[in-house]
């Protein structure tokens, strides 16, 4: 019993010793990091930009914020820092989002960014609106002119709508008895077409059953193809959690920093955006103002216009009822010889229709012979889906050995032969999915 006392004790002393000298080298990792400050310098057009946003990152984490003030510049302290590589973007609702690519930060140093506008100032825009009213005052002053023009064209077009009327009549009788003669020939064909239109629905609806099966097989496997991808991504993403929490790693978060950084540069941006809102509205008062004498204009030219066009189409529509009846003689003589032609392209789909009954039945076979092998390939699926049930349970209880932080080495082991079973499971999975989707192929 003694002997025993003796050997625990010194067991627990080494157990001691090696857990003070991995302590040891953890500080001397953290020393190695550093506090630092940067400035930041953001313009456009030769001016501060004041509220841009300013975020650094560090892989998927930010490590500082902050925003410009009235001189355009930003101080970011960052309190822990190991020379990892680095991302700075700047952002502003009424510029183009600027990033600097990855780089080591180094204290003291100023980077500077210039910006370029996507809104317009308050200035741009009252210059801008000013050009629009002279604009509309000149076409207003173009629309009266026209109005003068139009009720002289309106005369002209009236003395010569009657010579149009004479020649329609005539063009109409022609019409009539040509028309009669092609649907004689229309009524041939349409009753020849109506038998092979018969035949082609039977011959559809043999190929869109085939289809349905090959629908749903297809539709099945890809469903089956995105859940287990899904899955994979999600052992990933498991497995990622676990290696950090074996190897008690650790980044600097300054979310905290990121947030109030956004606040603040949200706030300066919101009182811009109203300077710059304001503006505008003025704008399109001085603009309302000057469309309304331009319509005013408008309206008189509108006026003269319309009674010039109402009697220049007058004139056109008679020319175009005797156009009309010319070409409608013509195309009644011209179904004539179409309707002889259509009966003759009924006989000749007919023959087609016959051959692509046969096929639609072939098609159909193949289906069926689909359906069967997809069933084969279900009993596959099923026993992979039995397997990967099984090795989720062991997850499962290795994720909770691990989460109490006991044994890691050991655990890690298990973890790692753990994967390669999945791993081996993905690779049958991935041949069964080949499978399928040849056998697809092979139907289409």
């Amino acid at each position: 019993m003694k002997k025993s006392f003796i050997f625990a004790s010194l067991l627990l002393c080494s157990s001691t010793v090696f857990a003070s000298y991995t302590e040891t080298t953890v500080v001397i990792e953290k020393s190695e990091k550093e506090a630092i400050t940067i400035t930041i310098n953001v313009s456009s057009a030769g001016k501060p930009v004041k509220g841009a946003l300013v975020r650094i990152t560090s892989g998927t984490l930010s490590i500082g914020a902050g925003s410009t003030n009235e001189l355009g510049v930003a101080t970011i302290a960052i309190p822990s820092y190991a020379k990892q590589l680095a991302q700075i973007e700047v952002s502003h609702s009424l510029y183009k989002t600027q990033k600097f690519p990855e780089v080591v930060l180094e204290n003291g140093k100023a980077y500077t960014f210039i910006l370029k506008s996507k809104a317009e100032s308050a200035e741009e825009i009252t210059s801008e609106s000013q050009e629009k009213v002279t604009k509309i005052e000149e076409k207003t002053v173009k629309s009266e002119e026209k109005a003068t023009s139009y009720e002289k064209e309106a005369e002209q077009h009236v003395a010569e709508k009657e010579e149009a009327v004479k020649s329609a009549e005539q063009m109409r009788k022609e019409k009539e008895e040509a028309q009669r003669i092609a649907e004689e020939k229309r009524k041939a064909a349409e009753l020849k077409q109506a038998e092979v239109d018969k035949q082609k629905t039977s011959n559809q609806k043999e190929l869109e059953e085939a289809q349905k099966i090959k629908d749903a097989n297809a539709t099945k496997l890809a469903e089956d193809t995105k859940r287990r991808e899904e899955e994979a991504k999600q052992r990933a993403a498991e497995a990622a959690e676990r290696e950090k929490a074996l190897q008690s790693g650790t980044l600097v978060d300054a979310k905290a920093a990121e947030e109030k950084a956004k606040a603040e540069a949200a706030e300066k941006q919101k009182e811009q955006q109203k300077q710059a809102s304001e503006a505008e509205k003025k704008a399109k008062e001085a603009e309302q103002k000057a469309k309304e004498a331009k319509e005013s204009a408008e309206d008189k030219e509108k006026a003269a216009k319309e009674k010039a066009e109402k009697e220049k189409e007058a004139l056109k529509e008679e020319e175009k009822k005797a156009e009309k009846e010319e070409e409608a003689k013509k195309e009644a003589e011209k179904e004539a010889k179409e309707a002889e032609k259509k009966e003759k392209e009924a006989e000749k789909e007919a023959k087609e229709a016959e051959k692509e009954a046969k096929e639609a039945a072939e098609q159909k076979a193949a289906a069926e012979a689909l359906k069967e092998k997809m069933a084969k390939f279900d009993e596959e699926q099923k026993s992979l889906d039995e397997e990967r049930s099984e090795l989720k349970k062991e997850q499962k209880k290795l994720d909770d050995k691990i989460k109490k932080g006991k044994k890691l080495d050991k655990l890690k082991e298990a973890q790692e032969k753990l994967d390669e079973k999945n791993k081996k499971l993905d690779e049958k999975q991935e041949k069964l999915d080949d499978k399928r989707k040849k056998a697809l192929k092979k139907a289409n």
